[in-house]
């Protein structure tokens, strides 16, 4: 029986021992478990964690706001192009008569009354570069004129200079204003205008011929720019000889041929560098064709 008795007491040790076993391996595991945390703790401990990465805000503005300034911000420009104003539209004078030329004329006469300090407009066309020559006469010779451009506005002769005459190379192409001021006293008076047509030769050429016709009787005239040192040569043809050749300097004003000597050629070497005036003089206001060829070399 004490065989049976000691086999008992040293089994129930040895289950004694493993339960001692287990169960401190049960209380090891428990001392390192980490608790499970809550949704909401957990969001407070991440917004803790930024605010105590991130300034506050009031730092923030201090660091990037803008001292006030009393000086106004401009605008930013438009890219689109300014609109500019419609043309303003020149009226022409009031009462103011157009010359206009007869086909192939150079010349015009005009004859009119005018009263004492009355003014009489005139207006005609004409183009930048063209050699212009008006005069006015009266029995009384107290006339005066004045030159404008209509469009441009450009004041060639002032009516202070109390002039009678004017000449001078057009610096637009526009209509001019003419006007005839009034002396002392009522009185006819002529108003004379000419304006040259150019002669232009073609590139490389020394020569050019040009063709017309004394239209209305009036002289033809003609504008050639040449050089100091260059000769000119010129040879008219007019139908049944009635017309003659006159020479002049638009810029010195002097005579290089006159009509008086009734010559029909023309050759000589030039002074000066100018505008040289070629004029076609009908006899007794005769209507003539004729062709004119010119040189310059």
């Amino acid at each position: 029986m004490k065989p049976t008795k000691s086999y008992s007491r040293g089994k129930i040790a040895f289950l004694l021992a493993i339960a001692l076993v287990f169960v401190s391996a049960c209380a090891g595991i428990g001392t390192i478990a980490t608790p499970t945390a809550t949704r909401n703790s957990v969001s407070t401990d991440v917004a803790a964690t930024l605010q105590a990465l991130t300034p506050a805000a009031t730092a923030v503005s201090t660091v990037t706001s803008i001292p006030p300034t009393d000086t106004a911000v401009p605008p930013t420009p438009s890219l689109l192009p300014p609109t500019l104003p419609p043309p303003t539209r020149v009226s022409e004078p009031a009462g103011a008569v157009r010359i206009n030329f007869l086909s192939g004329a150079t010349a015009s006469q005009t004859d009119g009354t005018i009263s004492p300090g009355h003014v009489q407009n005139y207006l005609v066309r004409a183009l930048k570069g063209q050699p212009m020559i008006v005069r006015v006469d009266s029995p009384n010779h107290d006339l005066s004129l004045s030159v404008y451009g209509l469009q441009s506005g450009q004041v060639l002769l002032p009516s202070s200079e109390k002039g009678n005459s004017w000449q001078g190379i057009l610096p637009v192409t526009d209509d001019y204003v003419i006007q005839v001021i009034g002396g002392t006293t009522s009185q006819n008076f002529n108003l004379s205008l000419t304006i040259a047509s150019p002669i232009e030769f073609d590139p490389g050429a020394v020569s050019a011929t040009v063709s017309g016709s004394t239209r209305g009787g009036f002289n033809v005239s003609y504008a050639l720019y040449a050089f100091a040192g260059q000769t000119m040569s010129i040879n008219l043809n007019a139908v049944s000889g009635n017309a003659v050749l006159e020479v002049w300097g638009f810029s010195d004003g002097q005579p290089y041929l006159r009509s008086a000597v009734e010559s029909t050629t023309f050759n000589m070497k030039l002074p000066t560098t100018q505008d040289y005036i070629v004029v076609v003089v009908p006899f007794a206001g005769q209507v003539v064709d004729f062709n004119m060829k010119v040189e310059v070399k």
